[in-house]
C-alpha cells in the first residue's frame, strides 16, 4: 500500500469551493464507462472528500460510504454502484481510500 495522498493535518474545510476540471471530467473513462448513479456517486464522493480529514480522503466503510454517496442507510443499493463509483480511489497504509485526482 502506498502512503496517505496528502498530508494528514490538510484540511480544506474553510474552502466551499473544489476545483473542477471540465474537460477533464466530460473527457475521462468515468463518464464514457459508468452509469448515470455511478457518476452522480463518484462525485458526491469527491465533494465529500473534500471536506474530510485528510482531505481529498475518505474512510474504508461502507455505511459511511453509502451515506456520502447519497444513498443513506441503504447500503445494498450503494454497492450496486460501488465499484463505479470508486473508479481511481486506492487504500493507502493509514486504512483510508484516497482519489489522486482530488489529491
Amino acid at each position: 500500500m502506498s502512503a496517505p495522498l496528502t498530508p494528514r493535518d490538510c484540511d480544506l474545510r474553510d474552502f466551499q469551493f473544489m476545483p473542477l476540471d471540465c474537460a477533464r471530467l466530460r473527457d475521462s473513462d468515468l463518464a464514457a464507462a459508468c452509469s448515470g448513479d455511478e457518476f452522480r456517486s463518484a462525485v458526491l464522493l469527491w465533494c465529500a472528500s473534500w471536506h474530510q480529514l485528510p482531505a481529498a480522503s475518505l474512510p474504508d466503510d461502507d455505511v459511511v460510504l453509502s451515506q456520502l454517496a447519497g444513498y443513506g442507510r441503504v447500503v445494498k443499493e450503494w454497492k450496486k454502484v460501488k465499484a463505479g463509483a470508486m473508479r481511481g480511489w486506492i487504500k493507502c497504509n493509514d486504512g483510508r481510500l484516497y482519489h489522486p485526482v482530488v489529491a
